[in-house]
């Protein structure tokens, strides 16, 4: 078995932090990105079960981001982490493609509930006869 991979992506260090030492306990190797540029670097050299994408950051925007991944690992679950005013460009995101979004400020609890979900979901998807214990992929 292997442990999902994670990437979060967002401007504001509070919000990696957190995330990240949020989801470690659960077995989730966490991965962080100050912008869209860092992101699309590491996705290069690693690959992803699951990125948390911040919707408004400096230079790259989420929105772009978001595009890039689609174009280049269009199996990667993306959830959005947006602030208020930016819930529409979330929903639009959604019809695009992304699995989920997630509201700041928010709870660690819900990040962890979040991110359990989409990656049981996808794991059921792939093996529909099967589960796996949380924070555990299975090799296919």
């Amino acid at each position: 078995m292997k442990i999902a991979s994670v990437l979060v992506v967002d401007d504001e260090k509070n919000i990696r932090v957190t995330v990240r030492e949020s989801l470690r306990p659960l077995g989730f190797e966490v991965d962080t990105a100050i912008n869209g540029e860092e992101a699309i670097e590491m996705a290069g050299r690693q690959s992803y079960e699951l990125i948390l994408l911040d919707l408004k950051m400096p230079g790259m925007d989420g929105m772009d981001v978001f595009r890039q991944f689609r174009l280049r690992w269009p199996d990667t679950a993306i959830v959005l982490v947006t602030a208020h005013g930016s819930v529409d460009a979330a929903v639009e995101a959604m019809k695009l493609g992304a699995v989920d979004f997630v509201q700041k400020p928010f709870a660690p609890q819900e990040i962890r509930d979040v991110v359990t979900r989409v990656l049981q979901r996808r794991d059921d998807r792939k093996n529909p006869k099967t589960s796996n214990s949380i924070g555990q992929r299975r090799n296919p």
